[in-house]
C-alpha cells in the first residue's frame, strides 16, 4: 500500500478568476489515488515581512501558515510573472516561511513550480528567478519537467479542468516527480530530480 501524501499547493495571485489558482485546482484533480494537494487560502492576510514581528509578537495568521507548511510532506508553487518576475505575493510568503534563518520550514521541504500565463513564455523568466530564491531556502526544488503553461486561458474547460492534453501529461510527470522526490526525502536518500 503506497504511503499517504500531502502537499500544499501555493498560488501567487489572489484575483478571483486566477490562472494559477485554476492551475493548482486542476493539478489537484489530475493527482494520483495516494497524492492530496491542498491549495492554500488567505496568503493576501499575512503581514509583509517585518523582523520586529518575530518571536513573541508573531502574527497568528503566520503561525497558522508555518504550521501547515511543517505538516505537508511538499509544495506547488505556481505564481504569475509580473514585470519579468513572481509577484510579491509569493515572495512575501516564501520570506515568511523562510524564518528562522536556516531553520525554517521550507528547509528541506520538497518544492515543485509551474506557472500560468495568458502570454506565450508562461513564466519562464519568473520561474528562473524563483528557483533562485528556493535555492537560499535549503528547499529540495524539482528540477524536472519544467511546466510553463503559456496560453494559459484557453486551456481550462468551464469545469477547472486543464483541456490540453500535452500540457495534462507534463502536470502529471510533476506530480509523480515530486511525489517521487517527497518518498526519496523521506528516506534520506539521494535524488537526481532536486536540483
Amino acid at each position: 500500500m503506497q504511503q499517504r501524501i500531502r502537499i500544499l499547493g501555493i498560488s501567487g495571485s489572489t484575483r478571483s478568476a486566477s490562472l494559477n489558482t485554476k492551475l493548482l485546482h486542476a493539478l489537484s484533480k489530475l493527482a494520483p489515488a495516494n497524492v492530496e494537494i491542498e491549495v492554500l487560502e488567505g496568503l493576501e492576510k499575512l503581514p509583509f515581512y517585518n523582523e520586529d514581528f518575530e518571536g513573541e509578537n508573531l502574527p497568528p495568521s503566520v503561525v497558522e501558515l508555518r504550521k501547515k507548511v511543517s505538516e505537508a510532506d511538499g509544495i506547488i508553487i505556481s505564481s504569475p510573472e509580473y514585470n519579468y518576475s513572481f509577484s510579491a505575493l509569493t515572495k512575501n510568503t516564501i520570506d515568511w516561511l523562510s524564518r528562522p534563518y536556516a531553520k525554517g520550514v521550507l528547509s528541506d521541504m520538497p518544492v515543485a513550480i509551474t506557472g500560468a500565463s495568458p502570454g506565450v513564455l508562461g513564466t519562464v523568466r519568473s520561474q528562473n528567478q524563483l528557483r533562485q530564491v528556493l535555492h537560499a531556502t535549503n528547499s529540495k526544488v524539482l528540477s524536472r519537467p519544467e511546466v510553463y503553461i503559456g496560453g494559459a486561458h484557453a486551456k481550462f474547460d468551464t469545469g477547472g479542468a486543464f483541456t490540453e492534453e500535452a500540457g495534462r501529461k507534463m502536470l502529471i510527470e510533476l506530480i509523480d516527480n515530486l511525489a517521487t522526490l517527497i518518498e526519496q526525502t523521506r528516506e534520506n536518500q539521494p535524488s537526481e530530480l532536486a536540483s
